[in-house]
């Protein structure tokens, strides 16, 4: 234990046990009503017409030759290396490979991928609206290409990206025996803007759908949608990586899932909604992050979670409800600050503190309307300090503790609750504290440990 834990451990003990939570003034204002984000219902998708957004006019003013192109095509193998070249297009690309079987356009702004496409260190390669529109990557049952950024620079502009099985008519729905995905790494830089990606990645490593890999590897994602991936965005090991203003819905798993040694991430104002499993999840040393400003709703596990050494983040502004277990979780990671959030309506409780998460701040939220409690804080969570909140209206308990851990509880309004505070142990703060009243059975409930 170290010295500061230490500290904060006597003094709960020593000061937390002298008096329970009381009453401060009965005359402090009641919370104002929450005012709820109003979301429409899931909406179906159309694998057989996966873009969902209006094509660009076709008459922007043609781009400029690429120069210095040297593409390689090995039919053998099917793959296209692009090993140099800036300023390339696909219609440039396409001429150069000299396949229709590899590369073509099979509709006006149509194209279809069918081989492996590899951008190499030195060479640049850019997919844009209006003369690319909508690109198919050739995916099947037994076979399936990729459009990998490998040390090379990959800008998708406009454009639709897809899987497509050409035999069925559609998009490919399934993603257990493979299916197409983008992936940049080595170095690659990897741009999305005001793009669409639906029905891409399967389970294997590297072939989540959409992943930055390795570091050095960076690059951003801006006013896109992303559905039905398997992962909607993947990173790993990645730093600066910008992930701003999109839709992830309806993805496998998670919709946006930075994990292991990935750092420095802008994660703002996104609406993350209808996921297989978490919304927002940082996992395993996911550091020194800002997760800001997103509206994270009806994801089938919770909406944000911080997780394994995943520390000094800050979780702002955001709105996250209705997700099927907690708001936020934070799971054995330290020193994050979770502020000005609306956490509300969740399944089960607003904000999960737990395992051995250390030195976390829940400060400054409106935490009302779980179906089990505002705050959680559990297990072997220490220095967890809970300031400044509203907390009314959940179902269970305000404030739920069940720590050896130090807990700092102040200037909070717990309010409207079944109960207000519940602690196994100890009581947790010191008398006059918080705002504790209108719980409708008890404003304090005795250890029932």
């Amino acid at each position: 234990m170290t010295a500061n834990r230490a500290r904060h451990t006597l003094a709960a003990l020593v000061t937390g046990v002298v008096a329970a939570v009381l009453l401060a003034g009965c005359g402090a204002p009641t919370p104002p009503p929450l005012e709820r984000r109003d979301v429409a219902a899931p909406a179906a998708s159309d694998p057989a017409q996966p873009c969902v957004r209006e094509a660009p006019a076709a008459d922007a003013p043609a781009q400029a030759e690429p120069a210095g192109l040297d593409a390689r095509y090995d039919p053998a193998q099917g793959v296209i290396d692009l090993v140099a070249g800036t300023g390339v297009t696909l219609p440039a690309l396409a001429a150069a490979v000299g396949d229709p079987a590899a590369l073509q356009e099979v509709a006006p702004g149509e194209w279809q991928l069918g081989a492996d496409l590899v951008v190499r260190g030195g060479a640049a390669l850019q997919i844009s609206a209006p003369e690319v529109r909508w690109l198919k990557l050739a995916s099947a049952p037994g076979r399936f290409v990729s459009l990998e950024a490998l040390g090379g620079t990959l800008d998708v502009t406009g454009t639709c990206v897809t899987s497509w099985d050409e035999a069925q008519g559609s998009a490919d729905t399934g993603y257990d025996d493979g299916r197409s995905f983008l992936l940049a790494r080595d170095g690659a830089q990897m741009t999305i803007t005001h793009s669409e990606l639906h029905y891409l990645g399967h389970g294997d490593v590297e072939s989540y759908g959409l992943s930055w890999r390795t570091a050095g590897t960076g690059g951003s994602i801006t006013d896109s949608i992303v559905s039905h991936l398997y992962y909607g965005l993947y990173t790993y090991e990645v730093s600066g990586l910008s992930v701003l203003d999109n839709e992830f819905r309806d993805n496998v798993l998670y919709g946006i899932d930075p994990h292991t040694g990935s750092r420095d991430l802008h994660i703002e104002r996104n609406v993350v909604h209808d996921n297989g499993k978490h919304g927002i999840i940082l996992a395993e040393d996911c550091v020194d992050s800002v997760i800001r400003d997103n509206v994270v709703y009806r994801n089938a596990h919770h909406g944000i979670v911080l997780y394994l050494r995943s520390d000094r983040n800050l979780v702002e502004g955001n709105e996250t409800f209705d997700n099927a277990s907690q708001g936020i979780n934070i799971n054995e990671s330290g020193d994050n600050t979770l502020r000005d959030n609306r956490v509300y309506d969740n399944k089960e409780s607003g904000v999960g503190i737990t395992q051995l998460a250390e030195g976390n701040v829940v400060q400054g939220n409106q935490l009302r309307g779980n179906q089990q409690d505002g705050v959680r804080v559990v297990s072997e969570s220490a220095d967890t300090a809970v300031r400044g909140n509203i907390i009314a209206d959940n179902a269970r308990y305000g404030l739920y503790v069940d720590t050896s851990g130090a807990i700092d509880v102040a200037d909070n309004t717990i309010t409207d609750n079944r109960d207000g505070v519940m602690s196994t142990g100890e009581p947790v703060t010191a008398a006059g504290a918080n705002d504790v009243r209108g719980n409708k059975e008890s404003d304090v409930v005795e250890n029932r440990g």
